[in-house]
């Protein structure tokens, strides 16, 4: 009977005849293709079969626990120095690690880029001619030997930024004694990179100066820090971070959340990147209104 035929016999016939009719070759891989699929089914049931039978999933586990752990906040006392410049401290006399603190399974995304920072420097290491040639523009230079910290200035830095600086790098050696390599440094408290990628590119060019700083680019080879100065800044009205924290808290409760003007507040110094300068573009204007507040520091 031919393909196609109306009755009910033909039509079954004609299903079939497609495949009476393929070649030996195109059977076969019609059958490896057959075995493959029933193989892949089969092996997602077995991975699948904690999720059937077991315990499900398994989810990481994002919950906050009912007690965190306490903070080890170390006295720090700067009110009246000394003719050395040391600030008295009390060091805690034991240090408790958090038990309920696991290891992340691979190493956080900021790893990357604090290697890519230091890239430039990855052949040929950072040598003593590397960090003096960086002191031209350098704030103070820190030296961390033994547990302690050891600074020498050399400019006058921005309001208190050198303060609170220092700050974090003492927080660090208190946080975990012991653990802190020596290591040697100079700091430009700056908001524009200094070191241009540009100037030390060829096959005779020199190496780059080692300059740790606030800021970078993509065409510059300042080494990124983190600006402690927002956990801190007297002068701005910015308080540490703890008070502050507490500060919002009470601030949430003042207004509920529908109740709040629909605003986005910014304040900040527009000149030191083009991208803060396009921002201004959308404060309010006489004819248009983007919902935006937008100050700047003064």
């Amino acid at each position: 009977m031919q393909p196609g035929s109306s009755d009910h016999g033909g039509l079954k016939e004609a299903i079939w005849w497609p495949v009476n009719k393929l070649p030996a070759r195109s059977c076969t891989v019609f059958l490896l293709f057959l075995f493959l699929l029933v193989g892949a089914l089969v092996t997602l049931r077995v991975l699948d079969y904690n999720t059937v039978f077991g315990d499900g999933p398994r989810i990481p586990n994002n919950e906050i626990p009912e007690k965190a752990q306490e903070r080890i906040e170390v006295p720090f006392n700067c009110t009246a120095f000394n003719l050395r410049g040391i600030c008295p401290t009390i060091l805690p006399t034991n240090v408790t690690k958090d038990p309920g603190r696991q290891s992340p399974p691979t190493c956080p995304e900021y790893f990357r880029w604090i290697h890519e920072d230091l890239r430039p420097w990855s052949r040929t290491g950072i040598s003593r001619d590397m960090v003096e040639r960086a002191k031209t523009t350098a704030h103070f230079r820190l030296v961390v030997m033994n547990g302690k910290a050891y600074v020498e200035r050399y400019h006058r830095a921005y309001q208190t930024r050198d303060v609170f600086t220092l700050w974090g790098i003492l927080q660090l050696l208190r946080r975990y004694p012991g653990k802190v390599p020596d290591l040697e440094l100079m700091f430009d408290l700056e908001d524009r990179p200094y070191i241009k990628s540009r100037d030390f590119s060829g096959p005779n060019a020199p190496s780059p100066p080692a300059l740790f700083k606030y800021c970078a680019d993509d065409e510059s080879l300042d080494i990124v820090f983190p600006d402690w100065s927002f956990w801190g800044w007297p002068e701005v009205n910015i308080k540490p971070w703890g008070p502050l924290l507490k500060d919002f808290a009470k601030g949430k409760n003042k207004t509920k959340w529908m109740a709040k003007t629909p605003y986005a507040h910014w304040r900040g110094n527009p000149d030191v990147s083009p991208s803060r300068q396009d921002l201004l573009k959308c404060n309010v204007s006489r004819k248009k209104d983007w919902n935006a507040r937008l100050y700047r520091q003064v």
